[in-house]
C-alpha cells in the first residue's frame, strides 16, 4: 500500500527565489471520497484514488497513460465533478527535500502554496526562508485542489 505523508504551505512570496522549468498541470476530479483524479502534463494523463487518514497521511495509488490526445483531454476536462485547476509546479531542493511550490493560474490567479513530501509522520522539518512556516495549510480543504475548482481562490473574501 503506497502511504504518503505530506505537509502543504503558504509562501512568502517576496522571498521566492526565481522560479524556472517549471510543468504546467490541469487537474480534475471524478469523486471527492475517496478522491479520483486526473492530471494532465503535456500529452499524459495520471490518475490517481487518495483516502485521506486523520493524521496527515494518506493511501495513494497512481496509473499513467502516455499519448492522450487532445479529444481525450476536452472528455476528461469535461466529465470533472469542479471545474479542473490549472497550476505551474516547480520544484526546489532544500536540505535534502523537494519542496513542490504550485503557482495557480486561471481563476485562482495570485495563489501559491508548497508542498513537501516527508519520510516519517516525526521527520524534523526545516523551512526554507520563502515557506511561511506559521501558514500551514495541510489541514485546511479551503487549499484543496478540490475546493479550488468549486470555489476559487479569486471568489474568496478577506
Amino acid at each position: 500500500m503506497g502511504l504518503e505523508i505530506e505537509r502543504k504551505f503558504l509562501v512568502h512570496k517576496d522571498r521566492l527565489p526565481p522560479l524556472r522549468g517549471g510543468t504546467t498541470i490541469y487537474q480534475g476530479y471524478f469523486s471527492l471520497d475517496p478522491s479520483v483524479r486526473f492530471r494532465i502534463i503535456g500529452e499524459n494523463v495520471y490518475l490517481t484514488v487518495k483516502e485521506y487518514y486523520h493524521n496527515g497521511s494518506r493511501f495513494e495509488l497512481e496509473t499513467e497513460k502516455n499519448g492522450i490526445t487532445e479529444e481525450e483531454k476536452a472528455k476528461l476536462m469535461m466529465l470533472a465533478i469542479v471545474a479542473p485547476v490549472v497550476k505551474t509546479r516547480y520544484c526546489l531542493e532544500f536540505k535534502g527535500l523537494i519542496w513542490e511550490i504550485d503557482v495557480y493560474g486561471g481563476e485562482n490567479e495570485g495563489l501559491i502554496t508548497v508542498d513537501v513530501e516527508l519520510p516519517s509522520m516525526d521527520y524534523p522539518l526545516s523551512f526554507p526562508s520563502w515557506v511561511d512556516a506559521n501558514q500551514e495549510i495541510t489541514f485546511e480543504k479551503k487549499y484543496s485542489n478540490q475546493n479550488l475548482g468549486a470555489s476559487p481562490y479569486s471568489q474568496w473574501s478577506d
